[in-house]
């Protein structure tokens, strides 16, 4: 993708890039720092510079801090999954007894 080019090209590149997506960063990032903020201990929350000055996109590490363990949420369970499922079913049955109304008509 940019092999080759002067690293103050490069940069100069991608900070282009980042400037084009600017919009999707600053709403992503807004979102990330809100959440960061939430979080007990807070997770560091870095500004729109910080981000576009990020050179490759292994350094940019913003998710890792955001890690949950999921897996003893109760909607992990297979007994959770299920119950989800029956219940999406039941809120749909109606909808699908009118269709079948229609279809034997």
């Amino acid at each position: 993708m940019l092999r080759g080019c002067p690293p103050t090209d490069c940069n100069s590149t991608l900070a282009f890039r980042s400037e084009a997506r600017s919009a999707t960063i600053r709403t992503a990032l807004n979102n990330y720092n809100t959440t960061a903020k939430a979080l007990r201990p807070p997770c560091p929350t870095p500004d729109r510079k910080q981000v576009v000055e990020y050179a490759f996109l292994a350094d940019f590490d913003l998710l890792w801090d955001a890690w949950q363990d999921i897996t003893s949420k109760p909607w992990a369970t297979p007994a959770g999954r299920l119950a989800m499922d029956q219940y999406f079913k039941i809120c749909r049955a109606s909808e699908e007894i009118d269709r079948l109304n229609v279809e034997i008509r």
